[in-house]
């Protein structure tokens, strides 16, 4: 005589479902390991650093200076004392060219006059940066009087 089961043949079915909750406590306890074990890592070596040998410049280099004026005259002022010298359109190019060639890294300061375009002031940047020069800034000056957040001032 054969024994009949009880079970269900749905309750032996294989579960195809991933069990999530060991994987969290696996997950919390590594937590809490690498929350104990970083502090002891972050200890530091005692290392003596070197001296440097050389002294900082105390001379440093002044900035070459490009403006346009209001009525569209290009100035060069080099740094070396002598203010700033007229150039013509044309001779404006060459002129950088030149002293990029003596130093590429020199700071360059664009000024335009405020009556002047600003598209000729983008110009004349891209022709700084064309003739060889990689640190290119613009210049301005203060605004006398009540100065906003960020030294931002309306303008009326």
């Amino acid at each position: 005589m054969a024994k009949k089961n009880n079970y269900d043949e749905a309750a032996l079915a294989p579960v195809a479902e991933i069990n999530i909750t060991p994987m969290v406590d696996v997950m919390l306890v590594l937590l809490i390991i690498f929350m104990v074990t970083s502090p002891l890592m972050m200890s530091q070596l005692p290392v003596t650093l070197p001296k440097a040998s050389s002294a900082p410049s105390e001379n440093p280099k002044e900035p070459t200076v490009v403006s346009i004026d209001a009525a569209g005259n290009y100035f060069i002022d080099a740094g070396d004392g002598l203010g700033p010298i007229g150039v013509t359109g044309e001779g404006l190019q060459p002129k950088l060219i030149e002293l990029s060639s003596l130093d590429p890294d020199q700071l360059v300061f664009v000024q335009g006059d405020s009556k002047i375009d600003y598209g000729r002031v983008v110009d004349l940047i891209g022709l700084v940066s064309a003739s060889g020069f990689s640190k290119v800034s613009l210049k301005s000056t203060k605004l006398q009087g009540a100065v906003g957040e960020a030294g931002i001032v309306p303008v009326p």
